[in-house]
This record gives C-alpha cells, sequence and structure tokens, in this order.
C-alpha cells in the first residue's frame, strides 16, 4: 500500500454581437427609458404603453445616471406596495444594458461598476416581481414595455432540471448562510444570483430520493431587445426581450453587450436554504443523536439533482453530531471542478448518529439497494453499477458495513443460539436479520475512508463519550426486539445485546462490537482508499488527528493511504482533502470506463 502526502458541458451558442449604436441612438435611448408607466397585474393587460419623446446627444455615464435614478424611483414605489416598482427596475436594468454597450472596452473600472448597477437592478425586479405576483419562474415575466403589457419569455439553460421544476425564486438576502462554510462560494459577474425551490411532487423515481422541497442556483440575465425601446422601432413592436435563468455549476462565462463575461453565481443559497428547511422545528443533528428513534424515519439517501443516467453516485455519509451540510465546501468545490458534473451525481446520507450503527448501516444498506432498483433494474448503467462512497468518521464506518460480509460474527455476539431457533415475531425477526446478516453491496466499487476510526477514538475520549452515551435514548423498535427475545426466549440474548451499544459507544470502543467489525471481510472487487489527518507536526510525529490515532484509521486491505495536515474537526474542508477525493474519483472513474 502507498502513503502519499497530497501537499503534493456544451454550452449553448452565444448570441450574436450587438452592433455599436451611436450617440444619437443613446441619445434616444436615455430619453425613452426617462419616462414611466402604470403598473400591470399578472397576464393582465398594462395602461398606456410607454411613448417615446426627443433625442439628445448622450454618453453611457449618462445612461448609468437615468439607470441609477430610475432604480431609486423603483426602490420609492416598492416601499408604498405598488406594483409599478416592477417596471421601474426593469427599465433600469435595460438602462444599465444600454450603459455596458455603450462602453468602451479598455474601461476595466468603469464596467464592473455598470456591471453592479444591472445586477443588483435585475435582483430588485425579480424580487419585486414575485412579491406583486408578476414573475412565473417556469414562463414569464409582466412588464410594460414601449407598447404596453407584455410577457418577457423565460429560457432555461444548462440546467438537469425541467421547465415546469422551477418554482419560487429565493434572493441571497432572505437565507442564512450556513455555519459550516469555511470558504466563499460567492463568485463575481454578470447576473443576478437567486435560488430556485422545487416542491416535490412524488411523482417520478427521482422523486423518492429528492428533498421535499428542493432547492437549486441559478444565476438570471435579462437581454432586452435596445432597438425595440427606441427610436422608428419604438412603439411599432413590443421589444422581443429575453430573461434567461442559467446554471452556474455548469456555465462559467456568458456573452453579453458584445463581450463574454464571466457569470455571476452564488453557491451558498441552495444548501442555506435546505438547510433551513432541514432545521425548521429542531436540530437534525442533536436531536438526532439524543433521540434517534424520533428520526429514524428521517434517514435517508437524499440526490441534489434528479437522477442522471450513466453519472456515477458519489455518496456523501457525515459522522458524528453532524447532518450532511458539513460536506457543502467539499461538494461545492467538486461540483465546481471541470468535467466533474459530467461524470458524477452527488448523494448524500443523512441519518440520526446517536442509533446504533449496525440500524443505520442497514438502512443505508436499504437505501443503495432501493436506489439501485429504481434507476438500474436491469443493472446495465454505468454510472449505477460503479456507485462511490465518502465515509467521514462515523460515517466511514457505515460505508465499511456495505462492503463487508457478516456471515454470523454479528449474531454471534448478539445471541447464544441460532436466529431460527428464537421465537420471535416476524417484525423482529425481520430486524435481526437486516441487522445482523448481510453481503456486500456489489455495485459499490469505490470507498474512501475520510479520517475513519476503525478501531475507534483516541482513549482520552473515551471518558466523554460514556459520558455522552447517557442522554442517548434508544429506538423503542430495537428495545421492543430485545424485550421480545428476553421473554420468550430467557438467556438466549448476550449481555452485549442487551446493551445494544449506540454509535458512540461503538466508538469508544465499548464492548466487543468495533473489534468484530474490522474482522469481517471487506469485498475484494470495492477499491479503498484512507485519507488521514496528521495534525499539525507533520507526518514524522504524528499520532492521528488528535480525535482518530493513526493505528485506528489505518486500513491494512486499503489500496493507498493518504496523509493530510489536519485535526479531526477540519479535515473534511481542506483543500488537500477536497484535491484528493477528487483525484481518487477521476482516476477510479477513469478505471472503470476502460
Amino acid at each position: 500500500m502507498s502513503h502519499v502526502d497530497p501537499t503534493e458541458s456544451p454550452r449553448f451558442p452565444p448570441s450574436p454581437p450587438r452592433r455599436r449604436f451611436g450617440l444619437v441612438w443613446l441619445g434616444m435611448l436615455a430619453t425613452t427609458l426617462a419616462f414611466g408607466c402604470s403598473a400591470v397585474e399578472p397576464r393582465a393587460s398594462a395602461g398606456p404603453p410607454l411613448q417615446i419623446a426627443g433625442v439628445a446627444n448622450h454618453h453611457h455615464e449618462s445612461l448609468v445616471s437615468q439607470a441609477k435614478r430610475t432604480r431609486a424611483e423603483g426602490r420609492k414605489l416598492e416601499r408604498r406596495g405598488e406594483a409599478a416598482c416592477v417596471d421601474r427596475y426593469y427599465k433600469a436594468v435595460v438602462l444599465a444594458t444600454a450603459a455596458l454597450e455603450a462602453a468602451p472596452v479598455d474601461g476595466d473600472a468603469d464596467l464592473s461598476k455598470i456591471r453592479d448597477l444591472y445586477n443588483e437592478s435585475l435582483g430588485d425586479c425579480l424580487r419585486a416581481a414575485r412579491t406583486m405576483r408578476r414573475i412565473d419562474p417556469r414562463i414569464g415575466l409582466v412588464v410594460n414595455g414601449p407598447t404596453g403589457s407584455m410577457t418577457v419569455p423565460i429560457a432555461h439553460r444548462g440546467f438537469v432540471w425541467r421547465p415546469e421544476d422551477f418554482g419560487r425564486l429565493i434572493a441571497p438576502e432572505e437565507v442564512t448562510r450556513l455555519r459550516t462554510t469555511r470558504a466563499d462560494h460567492v463568485y463575481p459577474g454578470l447576473g443576478a444570483a437567486v435560488g430556485v425551490e422545487r416542491p416535490n411532487p412524488r411523482v417520478s423515481p427521482s422523486d423518492g430520493f429528492l428533498p421535499r422541497v428542493a432547492v437549486f442556483n441559478a444565476t438570471a440575465v435579462l437581454r432586452p431587445d435596445l432597438d425595440a425601446w427606441l427610436g422608428a422601432a419604438a412603439g411599432q413592436r413590443p421589444p422581443a426581450d429575453m430573461l434567461e435563468l442559467v446554471d452556474p455549476l455548469r456555465e462559467r462565462t456568458i456573452a453579453f453587450a458584445s463581450r463574454v463575461q464571466p457569470l455571476a453565481a452564488n453557491l451558498e443559497v441552495a444548501n442555506s436554504r435546505l438547510h433551513e428547511d432541514q432545521e425548521s422545528l429542531e436540530s437534525f443533528a442533536v436531536a438526532g443523536f439524543t433521540y434517534p428513534g424520533r428520526m429514524l424515519d428521517q434517514a435517508e439517501i437524499l440526490m441534489l439533482e434528479p437522477f442522471q443516467p450513466g453519472k456515477i453516485p458519489v455518496v456523501f455519509v457525515h459522522g458524528l453530531l453532524a447532518d450532511p451540510f458539513v460536506f457543502h465546501d467539499m461538494i461545492v468545490a467538486l461540483q465546481r471542478s471541470p468535467g466533474f458534473l459530467d461524470r458524477f451525481q452527488i448523494w448524500v446520507y443523512r441519518y440520526p448518529t446517536g442509533a446504533t450503527l449496525l440500524r443505520v448501516a442497514a438502512i443505508l444498506r436499504r437505501e443503495i439497494q432501493t436506489a439501485t432498483a429504481a434507476f438500474d433494474p436491469s443493472g446495465t448503467d454505468p454510472g449505477i453499477q460503479n456507485m462511490a462512497l465518502v465515509g467521514y468518521s462515523l460515517g466511514g464506518l457505515l460505508c465499511r458495513l456495505q462492503i463487508s460480509s457478516s456471515g454470523d460474527e454479528l449474531w454471534r455476539l448478539m445471541s447464544r443460539r441460532p436466529l431460527e431457533e428464537l421465537r420471535l415475531s416476524e417484525d423482529s425477526r425481520s430486524l435481526a436479520q437486516e441487522l445482523f446478516f448481510f453481503e456486500p453491496i456489489p455495485n459499490v466499487r469505490h470507498v474512501i475512508f475520510l479520517a475513519t476510526p476503525h478501531g475507534g477514538t483516541s482513549p482520552a475520549l473515551r471518558g466523554a463519550a460514556r459520558i455522552a452515551s447517557r442522554f442517548i435514548r434508544r429506538p423503542d423498535d430495537t428495545e421492543e426486539f430485545i424485550d421480545e427475545a428476553d421473554t420468550a426466549d430467557p438467556g438466549a440474548l448476550t449481555a452485549t445485546a442487551r446493551n445494544l451499544p449506540s454509535s458512540i459507544d461503538a466508538l469508544a470502543q465499548r464492548g466487543p462490537l468495533l473489534p468484530t467489525i474490522r474482522r469481517l471481510p471487506l469485498n475484494p472487487q470495492t477499491s479503498l482508499a484512507t485519507i488521514v489527518g496528521i495534525g499539525l507536526p507533520g507526518p514524522k510525529h504524528s499520532k492521528g488527528d488528535l480525535v482518530v490515532p493513526h493505528t485506528s484509521s489505518h486500513l491494512d486491505e486499503a489500496d493507498a493511504e493518504f496523509w493530510v495536515r489536519a485535526v479531526h474537526n477540519n479535515i473534511y474542508y481542506k483543500d488537500a482533502t477536497i484535491s484528493t477525493i477528487r483525484r481518487l474519483l477521476v482516476e477510479r472513474a477513469n478505471g472503470a470506463a476502460r
């Protein structure tokens, strides 16, 4: 086994460039858009059309001034609750677009300021349009134009989501930033960053693995038909404007105003909103640790996007007293890696960490098998048949149990008699079979263990773990199984079964469960890699990551072991860790494709 220190889409065609317009054209546009228009209700005709006034000569700086004034007017109208604010904001975007067209090619400072004005005005417009019920993200935005009321059509670019999946838009300022976020995932450029909610209709196989309300990031770009807002064409025909919602994960640049510009993105909105939804009643991490039985029905695999045939699922499994959002920085970094989303799709497994290790591992096994049956019933999808798991800390032990063969080793820890001899109800027998008897999942072909305590945690932490375990209430069905077996067959269960260890008990090496799991044979067809934290001193003096000793995180069966200068509580967001996981996944996918 080698030891390595890692501290070693088709795009849509751009619109044809717009021609430069002369000063007369710009003056006409500035004069035209200085005029207001009446409010308009959704899908209803508006008041009188915008009238065209005289012509004057204006520089792009004049257009910027006009746009700022128009946006300020929109703010006043919005504070008064008037729907006409949508039109003012919209016209500020049109003016800012004209200013971008007129800005000198070498005026980077001016360009950045005008672009910010464009983005902010568009963000205002979308927010107000949602409040005034003027926008349907599936179809269009209703505004007043030079010829009266019009619906600006919406195009959806680059998404794996369908147009009908686009529900309510979310402004970035509406959500609270994730506490687990360490990196900045806001990228400057053109466009107004938004989140998009998609209520789950529960009609497709993917819906069974998508959240109650899925949320994804988007960037809005408005392309106004400047010719139709001015001059001879103004008032003669409605502008052929287009509002685009662009996937910022798959599109990085955009052709706009005679330039190719970076696309703005805020990749924190979606996960922040999903976390708010999860935590709306109580903290999943805390409740899942102290009252795991109450949270077991929320243990599930969740997909971030609809299932995509042929792409390899990478399932992230979190650790103790946590939830999947601990992987936010890592997931965004992987999604932003060129070509990553062309080959992989990201799933997460959420589970209550206070439950017994065997119970939540069994639920993960069932979830993987259910997903495999739903998306690849014939067993021919190259992605599903090469599934990868990434397990952090306790999550790594859950991943290990997906590729282990139990034999009767675990049952012998629990009972002095074979399962078939015990007088159990069908439900209890089924639960025992699920927990204690299993074989490797054949389509899990790659596992990455991240700071995984195969041999338990540091001895210094075991006392604290035992104290913490006193606050955990065992799930009711597990208690019922033990009570039933004890009543029907007195003396059959061992002391280990009567005190079936929680996850934290197992990590503290309380009882023989963890050593037994470590002896179970692993699937030789699955490639294994470990990533080990070596603390701050470096590999020569390291004994581990301050929580997991190196003797515990080391895995003899692994194909490679990678050392990262990190401690247990920061290894999952370190750049060296993320780059190592990215490389391992790509290398494994390349090997599977041969």
